[in-house]
């Protein structure tokens, strides 16, 4: 095991964040649910995967920094997982504040992020120190750079589609999501971003490690289904278009603004 401890960061789990009534629509809450241990819920998290997924062998951890949860109250994914993200920086950033400057910068109406340049750009805005922000407009294709990255640290914000055939313990990058939260390919209609954090390797398959706002559960995640799921990215929720509420989109909608793209955050370490 020490090999692969070499690469496992475990920061100090943050305390909660002081919540501050917003005066737009319905207030903002963001709570930390009760952490467990940061190493017993990796190897729990590995041992249900091996189990799952009959393996002979439990998967090797290739990397991982520990992310705190945070759960998310409206349509605010990726302002979570940027939160979450912002705790490997000295000066770490509420959901709260993040919605404020993404609101008041034309990125969001109700936290919504449909563009991985408005998440970009909003990392540029609040973090400090700012990192490194790569936009990977290829996606997840570049399977060893994505993974060579992860392993050196860098966290993967991505928006993949929640599926049935990845294993979060309830049941990263923007991804389609279905009902428990793990990638699917739905065009896009449960668009949801993730953080990825780390990586496990069995004899056969890669699997990221990620967080998202609707888990407080560590996400286990195919990373071939994450890929399909980025890449299916096409649309707005017909029921979202219905539903009376204005969303800030991209020129060019959700497929402009999410398809087949993902973002690196490079340098974030407390060390």
């Amino acid at each position: 095991m020490s090999s692969e401890n070499s690469t496992m960061y475990f920061p100090p789990i943050p305390p909660a964040p002081p919540l501050e009534p917003l005066l737009v629509n319905k207030p903002l809450i963001t709570n930390y649910t009760s952490p467990k241990d940061p190493q017993e819920e990796l190897l729990e998290a590995r041992d249900k995967l091996r189990l799952r997924e009959g393996l002979k062998e439990a998967p090797r951890i290739l990397s991982y920094k520990y992310v705190a949860p945070i759960l998310q109250d409206g349509p605010k994914c990726g302002l979570v997982a940027l939160c979450m993200a912002s705790y490997f920086t000295p000066h770490p950033i509420s959901v709260d504040h993040l919605y404020e400057v993404a609101r008041l910068q034309g990125y969001t109406n109700l936290g919504e992020m449909f563009s991985v340049d408005f998440m970009a750009a909003l990392v540029r805005h609040t973090f400090q120190p700012c990192p490194q922000v790569e936009i990977l407009h290829q996606g997840l294709q570049d399977k060893e750079n994505v993974l060579r990255h992860i392993q050196n640290g860098s966290l993967l914000l991505v928006p993949p589609v929640r599926a049935k055939i990845t294993l979060d313990l309830d049941c990263i990058n923007s991804y389609d999501a279905d009902g428990n939260h793990s990638p699917c390919c739905r065009w896009g209609h449960k668009a949801h971003w993730a953080i990825v954090s780390g990586a496990l390797q069995s004899q056969d398959s890669c699997y990221l490690l990620a967080r998202q706002g609707k888990s407080r559960h560590l996400g286990v995640w195919l990373y071939e289904e994450v890929r399909l799921s980025n890449q299916n990215l096409e649309e707005l929720d017909p029921g979202r278009v219905m539903d009376g509420h204005t969303y800030v989109l991209p020129p060019g909608g959700v497929a402009a603004g999410l398809q087949g793209q993902a973002i690196l955050l490079h340098g974030m370490s407390l060390d």
